[in-house]
């Protein structure tokens, strides 16, 4: 788990967004989160993209969203693999912030882990087979077969993500204590949860929420165009 420190001002204010889940091909959500992003690289100083902004990824999928790419080519951006997107750290290009899964930073004062949120759940032992199991074989994959036959393995996981995390999957509100940090923020769920020391994002896709911290702390905020 990798950490990050830094001295905080007075008038410094993070962005966090999840589970955007843009599709090939669809203008409508590329614009709705290049909008938000615009608006975010104007008033904030750092922004963290917790896991799942594309639908699903693979080696090769550079081409079909060079836009999204292009945006998020910036220092004060940093990107976390999801688990419709975790091939993504696998990206060589050193022009985007990929961080491993989990990652802590300082955030005035308070050491937070800030991740996409797939690995922090319980009563999802389906998943956990497929983080496991699945997902190294499907990195092996990704570096032997054609782009076709990569997309529709994908198209087929994405399918079949509904039935592998069932609704009642939850995220412990004392994860800050049993990880040893102060606070967690995550997304994943698709429901937003504001507690002391757990915070989960609504989804982007969904409602076009987002949570911004400053000095007077953290708050979720709305107003985006959702994409669907």
């Amino acid at each position: 788990m990798a950490r990050f420190f830094m001295f905080w001002y007075k008038n410094h204010m993070y962005a966090f967004v999840a589970d955007v889940h843009i599709r090939p091909g669809s203008a409508r959500e590329e614009n709705a989160f290049l909008a938000w992003l615009e608006q975010m690289a104007q008033r904030s100083d750092t922004v963290f993209i917790l896991g799942d902004l594309f639908d699903y990824w693979y080696t090769g999928m550079e081409r079909e969203h060079e836009r999204i790419i292009d945006a998020i080519d910036s220092p004060k951006v940093y990107l976390f693999p999801g688990n419709r997107d975790f091939l993504i750290g696998r990206r060589s290009s050193t022009r985007i912030n990929v961080p491993s899964e989990e990652m802590v930073y300082d955030i005035y004062g308070e050491d937070v882990l800030i991740c996409h949120g797939h690995s922090l759940t319980v009563r999802d032992h389906g998943f956990k087979i497929l983080h496991g199991i699945g997902w190294p074989v499907i990195t092996m994959l990704d570096r032997l077969l054609p782009s076709e036959t990569k997309r529709a393995i994908s198209r087929f996981l994405v399918r079949s993500s509904a039935q592998i995390r069932p609704p009642s999957v939850s995220i412990p509100l004392d994860t800050a204590s049993r990880r040893g940090v102060d606070r967690v923020v995550c997304g994943h769920l698709h429901r937003g949860i504001m507690k002391d020391r757990l915070i989960v994002l609504p989804s982007f896709l969904d409602q076009g929420a987002w949570l911004e911290w400053d000095e007077h702390g953290p708050v979720f905020c709305k107003g985006a165009s959702p994409s669907v």
